[in-house]
């Protein structure tokens, strides 16, 4: 029993030890992660060999997201004047708990640059709508809206007409632009008749400093 006792004594400062190289490596990673996560970055469009057309994945694959004036998101490798390249990243929104970033910004183009929640703009546009929470997949490669990944690339039938001469700041001029919709209850998100829709993915990528 008494030498029982002395390997129990002599075991507690190497699991005191472990314990706090434990704590260490957690909390080394958690920093990573809550420093990652503060990064701006572009996002890029992800269209899998199954999807759409292949008309339509050379139009999406690997473009990039951009802003409009009109505060929506488009997906596009012709982007216009008209829009600004989606640089932003997570950030705390006030409709979650405090110390979160379940929400998404990004500086758009205009003058001075403004700060502008993803996908509806200022934070009275957020309001009545999804603003999160946002977060990354396991990888931390691609974004999540609600839990999961349910972005489409849309066209819709008056995208067409505008392609066939009437041009526009955003969609039109001949240029080949997609609109980012997120299919909230992975239904097609009740597109009208004639639209193109295709799910993609949408991958993070470092903006430059």
């Amino acid at each position: 029993m008494v030498l029982g006792i002395v390997m129990m004594t002599a075991m507690v400062p190497t699991i005191i030890g472990l314990n706090e190289a434990t704590k260490g490596t957690r909390d080394q990673e958690n920093s990573r992660r809550d420093t990652a996560r503060k990064q701006r970055c572009h996002l890029v469009a992800m269209c899998e060999v199954n999807k759409g057309t292949q008309i339509q994945r050379e139009q999406i694959h690997n473009a990039r997201v951009y802003v409009g004036r009109d505060g929506k998101l488009y997906i596009t490798k012709q982007h216009s004047s008209a829009m600004s390249l989606f640089n932003g990243g997570f950030y705390k929104h006030p409709d979650f708990p405090p110390d979160n970033t379940s929400g998404v910004v990004t500086i758009t183009g205009e003058q001075p640059p403004t700060l502008r929640w993803m996908r509806w703009g200022g934070r009275p546009d957020s309001e009545g709508h999804i603003c999160g929470p946002f977060d990354w997949t396991k990888d931390e490669q691609c974004i999540t809206l609600d839990g999961w990944e349910g972005w489409l690339a849309v066209r819709l039938p008056e995208d067409e007409i505008r392609d066939q001469g009437e041009a526009d700041l955003e969609i039109g001029d001949g240029r080949e632009i997609w609109r980012l919709y997120f299919d909230q209850n992975d239904d097609g998100a009740d597109l009208p008749p004639g639209s193109q829709g295709v799910e993609i993915r949408l991958k993070r990528v470092t903006a430059e400093s």
